[in-house]
């Protein structure tokens, strides 16, 4: 995990936040990953996989934060959130600032392109860039 400005040339908004919000909430991180300032946050669950590269800022959010309903919010401004898990598959690369939302799930071996918002589903090999994040290409596998 890298946390400091300095470890990271395209420079880091933040320290690396992990944000398990309840007693129940699950962030389960495989191993040889890498992190550079990203926050990662789970209401219900965040998986990643194994030797997945995470970059500099990136936002991993399983929860809205808030409710879309603005009377919701009146009543109270987080309660009644929506939230659902996210799995980032074994070998995927998030660049830098991209977003990744609830209920996503990011295929092996998928790149997710530098400030990229991901709403739906990333299958496995495809590389998906912008807002929304759509597919531009696809990883030839050798």
């Amino acid at each position: 995990i890298n946390s400091s400005e300095t470890s990271n040339s395209v420079g880091l908004p933040h320290r690396t936040i992990l944000d398990a919000r309840t007693p129940g909430s699950i962030i389960d991180i495989g191993d040889y990953s890498g992190i550079s300032g990203a926050s990662i946050v789970a209401q219900t669950s965040v998986t990643i996989g194994r030797h997945v590269q995470i970059g500099g800022g990136a936002g991993i959010w399983d929860t809205d934060f808030h409710p879309i309903d603005p009377d919701m919010r009146l009543e109270h401004p987080t309660r009644g959130a929506r939230s659902a898990p996210i799995k980032i598959e074994d070998e995927v690369f998030i660049g830098a600032r991209a977003v990744i939302l609830k209920g996503v799930t990011v295929g092996y071996r998928a790149v997710i392109g530098a400030a990229a918002v991901v709403s739906k589903d990333v299958k496995p090999a495809e590389i998906v860039a912008g807002n929304p994040a759509v597919v531009v290409s696809h990883i030839d596998e050798k």
